[in-house]
């Protein structure tokens, strides 16, 4: 019984051309003018050291020295990473606050490196990078001199050549274009635009909506059978609707969305999964007009864009300052850090973070529309 209503729901999801046709024609259109819009500004964009303020704590002259001539000589394509200026702390916070230096290192007494930024972006994550390299390779030495002397020479020749070439990868992604976040947010609305697809399958379930749902409730069959049938036809056409737009932008425009393409997919189809979790859930929510339904979907997914910087890109950073539980909360804005921070630090601590958020909100959104769809009964039909 489950397999045949699989099928059906497939073949109904399928055959709304208008929901696939528009769900794949937006991205790959907007896609192609934002690729028109930003494909040779960053060519243009002139890559400039990040202006950093360094701080000193400690007082042996000597480690200090040491330490600048690191942060002073890293470089990358050719041209000198950070331009540093040594001043006090609180002309050093003066300055970050006024927004003319990046971000503040401060040279602590026991030889590692500590940053204070206001920002979140592109210029603080090579800052962070750098830092966090010296300071793991400086806990390595301490170790190794600890535990091991006798191989204190060995580490220390490898971790000057990890400091000298620290690898663009480690500091600025597989892309450093700023631009690469407005594909991101894209392929982000695109999954939750999926939600319209899994609408109706709870709005078809409610027997006082339409003839449907009463024939659906008047049947033998579960109603669970048919939502779980209908939510899983509905993600599967809902997917393959965004590989293909994703596919278009990867491989037709060759956007660079940094990492490694089959995470990239992934990440996509749990963004799909969440999308059509969140439209599962509203239409399993009140009986009122499924056209109510769909306004709210279209006023959550354009509001949780926007904030997630599909229009202002720098949004999501005056957020992080003034109100940081936005970000913390808003799926959209969790779904963009998902792919920056897969082409920035690789699939490490913060990548997974976004993962399981993803995963957990879809989770808690299919089972709190089934506890709805099952909580709804009718004195007549």
């Amino acid at each position: 019984m489950f397999s045949n209503v699989f099928s059906k729901q497939l073949k109904i999801g399928i055959r709304n051309k208008a929901n696939v046709f528009w769900t794949l024609m937006f991205p790959i259109v907007l896609g192609t003018l934002f690729y028109i819009a930003f494909g040779s500004i960053f060519k243009n964009y002139a890559s400039e050291p990040i202006k950093t303020a360094v701080v000193y704590e400690m007082e042996n002259k000597e480690g200090r020295n040491q330490i600048m001539d690191f942060l002073t000589n890293l470089e990358t394509d050719g041209r000198k990473l950070l331009d540093i200026e040594v001043m006090d702390m609180e002309k050093a916070e003066k300055l970050l606050d006024d927004e003319d230096v990046n971000g503040i290192i401060i040279i602590k007494d026991d030889g590692k490196l500590l940053l204070k930024a206001k920002t979140n972006g592109n210029q603080t994550s090579v800052q962070e990078s750098i830092v966090t390299a010296y300071n793991q390779s400086v806990d390595l030495i301490e170790k190794v001199e600890e535990e091991h002397p006798e191989k204190l020479m060995d580490v220390l020749a490898n971790v000057s050549e990890r400091v000298t070439y620290i690898n663009q990868k480690d500091m600025a992604g597989d892309n450093k274009d700023p631009y690469v976040a407005y594909f991101y947010n894209l392929m982000v609305m695109t999954a939750l635009f999926g939600s319209m697809n899994s609408l109706r399958i709870g709005n078809n379930c409610q027997a006082n909506m339409s003839a449907l749902g009463a024939r659906t409730n008047a049947s033998p069959l579960k109603r669970s059978v048919f939502q779980v049938g209908g939510l899983m036809a509905a993600y599967i056409v809902q997917t393959v609707i965004v590989f293909i737009a994703l596919a278009y932008l990867i491989f037709g425009l060759k956007i660079k969305f940094g990492g490694e393409t089959v995470l990239i997919f992934a990440t996509t189809a749990l963004a799909s999964l969440l999308g059509i979790a969140l439209g599962f859930f509203v239409g399993n929510l009140g009986s009122f007009d499924v056209s109510k339904k769909e306004s709210i979907l279209v006023a959550i997914t354009l509001g949780c864009c926007a904030l997630s910087g599909l229009m202002i890109a720098d949004i999501k950073i005056e957020l992080e300052e003034k109100a940081p539980i936005i970000n913390r909360i808003n799926p959209a804005a969790i779904m963009s850090d998902a792919y920056y921070n897969l082409n920035i630090f690789g699939p490490g601590k913060r990548f997974y973070e976004c993962i399981i958020f993803m995963a957990v909100v879809s989770i808690a959104l299919i089972v709190a529309g089934l506890f709805l769809g099952r909580r709804n009964s009718y004195d007549s039909i």
